[in-house]
């Protein structure tokens, strides 16, 4: 399926959200080829209980192996693209669970895909992102979010530029990178070999995976027009944060011999939940 368009979804247990996340996709103006849905430690999604399917593009639905206590991000995100360009996926778009695509969010990351790169003035690996909204909890869950003027509803986070639709912009701020919704080439991707698959949790593999990719000599490129609405989650507490802060560095030291210089990292630091020695090694609090 030469050119085909995958939406790449990984997610435990928010079912609803799941669900008006395929609404959205069902609105958009252009559909996915394949929608593919890793489920971490998911049961129900696993066995296939929800309602996922449509005959307007092939949904797969395959399981992590997950830790609860530490959901497998990377290696979900890896699965997930693994499967779709063994389906013969081209153009791989990266959605949270809890993300919904705009009208033509997908339209315009293909169109940055396969026609981009000179407009943006890039040769290397290009991972393509845009601005992402914060929904207020949904008024009623039986209805879902009115999908069509999610932009009245919004919230926009902050550091994404303001673009108009169709303009590019480079970025050497790999710290606004949110894998929760990027695109990129599946030739790409496999160029830069995926997530490293070593953290668990949220945290540092998107600031590694952008590292990794500016390593590669590739980029970070906003794309006007592609907002996405992230639909209200729970928040880790400060414990977990943590937890996975220092996990994650970890990773970090033993993958490039340094500490990560990452903002993350100095908050936790600054709120006194982490430490910093005179060497800049990171510590619990």
């Amino acid at each position: 399926m030469p050119g085909t368009l995958a939406v790449l979804t990984m997610t435990r247990a928010h079912h609803d959200a799941l669900l008006g996340q395929v609404d959205g996709l069902s609105v958009g103006s252009v559909p996915p080829d394949l929608h593919v849905v890793i489920s971490m430690g998911d049961r129900d999604l696993t066995r296939g209980r929800l309602p996922l399917g449509t005959d307007r593009w092939r949904t797969v639905v395959r399981p992590v192996p997950t830790d609860r206590r530490a959901l497998p991000y990377a290696a979900a995100r890896n699965l997930a693209a693994e499967i779709a360009i063994e389906e013969g996926a081209q153009i791989l778009v990266f959605l949270g669970g809890g993300v919904l695509p705009g009208p033509r969010t997908l339209e315009r990351y293909v169109t940055a895909a396969t026609e981009g790169a000179a407009a943006a003035g890039t040769s290397g690996p290009v991972v393509w992102s845009g601005p992402m909204l914060d929904l207020p909890p949904v008024e009623n869950p039986a209805v879902g979010y009115p999908l069509r003027t999610l932009h009245e509803l919004g919230r926009r986070t902050p550091g994404a530029p303001d673009l108009a639709p169709g303009q590019y912009r480079r970025d050497d701020r790999w710290h606004l990178f949110s894998p929760d919704v990027f695109a990129m080439s599946a030739e790409d991707f496999t160029a830069v070999g995926g997530f490293c698959p070593d953290y668990t949790g949220p945290g540092l593999e998107a600031f590694d995976f952008g590292t990794v990719v500016s390593g590669h000599g590739g980029s970070l490129v906003w794309v006007g027009g592609t907002e996405v609405y992230r639909q209200p989650e729970d928040r880790l507490s400060p414990e977990q944060e943590v937890k996975h802060a220092l996990a994650h560095t970890k990773v970090w030291r033993e993958r490039w011999g340094a500490e990560p210089g990452s903002p993350w990292l100095t908050r936790l630091v600054g709120e006194g939940l982490l430490r910093q020695d005179r060497s800049g090694r990171i510590a619990a609090g």
